[in-house]
This record gives structure tokens, C-alpha cells and sequence, in this order.
């Protein structure tokens, strides 16, 4: 099988998410995994920092660091369950919601900046087609 048409595409993906994630930082101001950590915390409501890693696909050490981050910027809150101390709650402060909501119609802006010329059904395939990629990354290697 001819390796280059697989090379090319992953090389091609690469750049991709390197320009989505500058361009998301840009409009929005924001990182993309701290904003993702925000707008899941805003979505669910208080969250176990287990809970926030796996919903994420995030290293439970990388999380720690990002939530530090925006726990010293006043965004989240975290504390020990009520029900098994072990664990570690983490919940967005009323600043935290305040700067969801004033980031959001920039996500909207970046959604539209970086989809707007796309038709629906190739937006579908793409994701389609991400999808297929994202499951066969995370079978086992055998």
C-alpha cells in the first residue's frame, strides 16, 4: 500500500490543528483546552476532576495544570467531595460564567470565520470522515 496519500493527509491534519488552535486563540482570547474545560464546567455544572479528564480526553496532569491556571485567574473553584474526599470537584465561579458568556459570540464568530464558505453536507463528511479517524486512533495497536 502506497504510504504518501496517508503522509499527506496526516501532514495536511497537522497543519490544520495548528492553524484552528492560533486562530481560536486569537479571536477568541482563549486557548482551546482552557476554553474547553469552561464551556463543559458551564454545559454540566460541577464536575469531579476524573469526570472533567475523561469527558475531555485530557491527561489528569495536564488538567491540574490548566485548572490551576484558571482557578488563580478566578474562573473555577475547586473542592473535596462532600461523599469521598478523594475526590476533587471543580465548579465554575460567577466570573467564570461571565467570561463564558462574553467569550461565546467570539466562538460564534470563529465558527463562522473558519465554516462560513463551507456547505452543510461537506461540514457532515468532514465530520464524518474526523469521526472514522478519531476511532481507528483510539483502537490498540496490535
Amino acid at each position: 500500500m502506497n504510504e504518501l496519500p496517508q503522509l499527506q493527509a496526516v501532514q495536511q491534519l497537522g497543519r490544520t490543528y495548528r492553524a484552528l488552535m492560533s486562530s481560536f486563540e486569537s479571536i477568541t482570547g482563549h486557548s482551546m483546552p482552557r476554553w474547553r474545560i469552561l464551556l463543559t464546567l458551564h454545559r454540566q455544572g460541577e464536575l469531579t476532576q476524573k469526570q472533567l479528564a475523561q469527558d475531555l480526553y485530557l491527561d489528569p496532569a495536564a488538567l491540574t495544570r490548566h485548572i490551576k491556571a484558571i482557578e488563580s485567574d478566578g474562573w473555577v473553584e475547586r473542592h473535596n467531595d462532600v461523599n469521598d474526599n478523594r475526590l476533587t470537584n471543580v465548579a465554575l465561579t460567577d466570573a467564570g460564567r461571565k467570561i463564558v458568556a462574553d467569550i461565546m459570540p467570539r466562538r460564534q464568530a470563529f465558527i463562522e470565520q473558519a465554516f462560513g464558505d463551507m456547505p452543510v453536507d461537506k461540514i457532515q463528511e468532514l465530520s464524518t470522515i474526523l469521526q472514522t479517524l478519531e476511532r481507528g486512533l483510539r483502537q490498540p495497536v496490535t
